[in-house]
């Protein structure tokens, strides 16, 4: 387990760092087994779909990159035969590491 400081390191590269930017993701469509990226904006947020095959067994994957206006990484997914799979979500990463930081201060203090 991680002690405090750490913890707080880590929290505090969640808040700072925005995450790949989406015109990185752009860049994968140079890659053989990408078929197609889409980038646009629903309700205030960026959005960026990868389509792509498996490269070992060709299965057809999706990947979607959800930003804020200022193309701060909210939440990744992956999406295969219509079912989502969340690979991120800062929301998510920030309470865990908050709790984490709680707990062991927590402990520290008894």
């Amino acid at each position: 387990m991680l002690n405090v400081q750490e913890l707080k390191v880590k929290l505090a590269h969640v808040l700072a760092n925005k995450g790949v930017p989406p015109f990185v993701l752009a860049n994968n469509i140079s890659e053989a087994n990408y078929d197609e990226i889409s980038l646009y904006k629903r309700d205030q947020m960026i959005i960026v779909d990868m389509y792509c095959k498996d490269e070992e067994t060709g299965e057809p994957l999706q990947f979607r990159y959800m930003y804020n206006k200022d193309e701060v990484l909210l939440k990744s997914e992956m999406i295969i035969a219509g079912r989502s799979s969340v690979m991120w979500d800062r929301e998510a990463e920030i309470a865990s590491l908050t709790k984490q930081i709680q707990q062991v201060e927590a402990v520290v203090k008894l």
